[in-house]
């Protein structure tokens, strides 16, 4: 991408020329007023509604336009400085933005109002609202016109790809910019003027509010998709860790010029990120072997897409969705799976899907662009549609890259160091055999001990077949089967389980440590996941009350010490809430556990409720469920309540095992 060239300067010399001239004629008696003016247009810029495409619309051009036709051009120019600068500072938060970008955007208004304003001074014998419909109408064109130059002089597109699309992408700004403008334009007083104005924020600000909150519903289902596919993808093996993810960047570069439409596009994106679900069901063994598969081996790889299908269904009943995964292996030769489609029997999504999934598969043996396309090309009317991939250009690939590399370097750290120390099922142990002839321990090993291997002998010929048992000491295990031989010897197969039990035991680490991110992804770091106890245990300060919980009398008794506890030590959160909380991870011990209990802590500015069980745990795959799903509830989770005590508190730490679950609630002190 060339950001610097002859067009981009261009606009640079535009935004700082106007610049000038603005702040030398402006009427110092009217900046109060406008200020006022100013600050409302920059919250309309700053807070633009978030449509459900994923597009965003600013109301800040309808101020602009408005200074435009009410003050004059230096009042118009200097909202757009002032105005495209929060927007600039307010983006710096999330992203590093060159400065560069913002005088060029500013050009970019700049040239619009001018055209603006003189389409306003050529009309004058028209009516108000033709003048303001044409003004409206140039503004968003001409605004249109220069954002294709930037495309084509900075990313190297062809001019008015999908203009189509385009153009009826102009006519909401369009639309809403001449309804307001006319209500604003026919306001007498200065008074009634700012009242309408500040009328009219309202009520963008509860579209935008309510706007926000429905794409975030939409983000937050991507998002611990993303963060479970990343999990399951590196389980499966670390080279496929981050796939789906990554398919799914691809699939969000790509969609904006191969003229899908944008109200389904949030779904597509989201089936390219889990469209190979379907391996996690497969044995990992066929991912994890070197050479080719065997032909038993490729058709039980083959099945992997029916299977994602079988999944995806429980989490999204569309059945256009589930087809689209479903038929992302077949060819446009026909020579795919499952169903050998050919051609335009393909759905045009799946052909998407395999188009980005395979530009995915070339990056990962290629960083040149032009190498990379060329790969794709030779592609082209076999394995992927001809017209797809025609339309993918140099710039895609630049894009691409610029979006991907950074996140498959991240993801590929991660997993060589998920992996790093853990050994593999390549070494399960040791096999051998004892015998025991007339009371004697013939080719006897240390372990395990001899008299334990007598007693199993003795059993073995008293029942006269075999017996099968297991010896557990503090560092080992061994699984033992005994045979009587009809030569009235006993022979015993023992295999050593340690090495597999400690893989075991480590690859469950490994998998709590990775659902630590996860978990604190999907709460926005409010709740906590410990990969050990020790490390939650670390967190607690001066225990001041303790109470055993075994028995539903037992609850009543914990909310009074709450209570009792809190009537000393207020909290931020108040009393009753608190006692709601705690009295809802209690009340779950005696659900998913046979005793439990409630210590409750000090430390610096916060009150601790601790509560611990030594039931069988929490499956981890229940906890994000629990967060995000409400009303979510099953036998061994933590119940409905869980989202609940989140709310309630200032924070929530978990550690959960096959021995037991520790809930650590916690407040903050009220300080005055």
């Amino acid at each position: 991408m060339k950001v610097v060239n002859g067009y981009t300067i261009s606009l640079i010399i535009i935004s700082c020329v106007s610049f000038l001239f603005s702040i030398t004629h402006v009427n110092m008696s009217f900046i109060p007023y406008f200020l006022i003016l100013a600050g409302i247009v920059i919250v309309l810029e700053i807070c633009p509604i978030r449509l459900p495409s994923g597009d965003q619309y600013s109301a800040g051009s309808i101020g602009f336009l408005f200074l435009l036709i009410h003050s004059g051009f230096s009042y118009s120019i200097l909202v757009i400085f002032l105005a495209t600068a929060a927007y600039y500072i307010k983006g710096l938060k999330k992203r590093k933005i060159r400065l560069i970008h913002l005088f060029v955007t500013i050009g970019m208004y700049v040239g619009s109002t001018l055209a603006s304003l003189l389409v306003w001074n050529w009309t004058e014998s028209l009516s108000l609202l033709i003048r303001i419909g044409l003004v409206s109408i140039v503004f968003e064109m001409v605004n249109f016109m220069l954002l294709e130059g930037i495309e084509v002089t900075v990313f190297g597109k062809k001019m008015f790809t999908n203009l189509k699309t385009k153009i009826v992408e102009l006519l909401i700004p369009v639309v809403v910019s001449i309804i307001v403008l006319s209500r604003w334009a026919l306001v007498d007083s200065e008074t009634e003027l700012l009242f309408t104005m500040f009328y009219s924020l309202f009520f963008l600000l509860v579209v935008n509010f309510f706007s926000h909150e429905f794409v975030k519903q939409l983000t937050l289902r991507q998002s611990i998709s993303e963060a479970f596919i990343q999990v399951l993808e590196g389980r499966i093996t670390p080279s496929l860790a981050g796939h789906g993810n990554r398919v799914g960047v691809i699939c969000d570069t790509i969609l904006e010029d191969f003229n899908y439409p944008k109200r389904k596009r949030f779904d597509l994106v989201q089936a390219a990120t889990i469209h190979d679900i379907g391996k996690a069901i497969l044995p990992s063994y066929i991912f994890r072997k070197r050479g080719d598969m065997t032909l038993s081996e490729e058709r039980e790889y083959q099945t992997h897409p029916e299977k994602a299908v079988e999944m995806v269904k429980t989490m999204f009943p569309k059945e256009s969705f589930s087809e689209w995964i479903l038929y992302h292996h077949e060819r446009w030769d026909g020579k795919g799976f499952p169903k050998g489609l050919q051609g335009e029997e393909i759905p045009i999504e799946s052909r998407i899907l395999a188009l980005a999934n395979e530009l995915d598969h070339i990056i990962s043996r290629n960083h040149d662009a032009e190498t990379i396309l060329k790969l794709l090309v030779e592609k082209s009317g076999t394995w992927l549609d001809p017209q797809l991939v025609e339309k993918v250009e140099l710039h895609h690939i630049e894009q691409v890259l610029e979006n991907v590399l950074p996140y498959k370097e991240e993801t590929k750290e991660e997993s060589a160091q998920l992996y790093a120390n853990h050994g593999t099922y390549s070494n399960l142990g040791e096999s051998f055999f004892i015998k025991v002839k007339n009371g004697t321990v013939v080719s006897p090993k240390n372990d395990p001990p001899v008299d334990f291997v007598l007693s199993l002998a003795e059993m073995a010929s008293r029942r006269k077949g075999g017996v099968h048992e297991t010896f557990t000491s503090d560092h080992q295990t061994f699984d033992l089967h005994a045979q009587l031989e009809s030569s009235g010897e006993v022979t015993i197969f023992v295999h050593d389980l340690t090495p597999y039990l400690g893989y075991r035991k480590s690859l469950e680490q490994n998998i709590l440590e990775s659902y630590v991110e996860v978990i604190n992804t999907v709460s926005d770091g409010k709740i906590m996941l410990y990969p050990s106890k020790k490390g939650l245990l670390e967190k607690l300060g001066e225990q001041i009350a303790d109470i055993s919980i075994k028995s539903n009398s037992d609850v009543p008794k914990s909310r009074k010490l709450t209570l009792e506890v809190l009537q000393q030590i207020p909290t931020e959160i108040n009393s009753m809430q608190v006692q709601v909380a705690v009295s809802e991870a209690v009340t779950n011990i005696l659900k998913h556990a046979t005793s439990g209990n409630l210590s409750i802590f000090r430390r610096d500015q916060l009150l601790q409720f601790f509560i611990s069980d030594k039931g069988s745990g929490i499956p981890l795959h229940e906890i994000p469920k629990t967060i995000l799903v409400s009303g979510y509830s099953s036998k061994r989770s933590l119940g409905q309540g869980f989202k609940m005590i989140s709310n309630f508190s200032n924070g929530v730490s978990i550690y959960t095992s096959s021995e037991g679950t520790s809930i650590l609630i916690e407040y903050r002190q009220q300080t005055s």
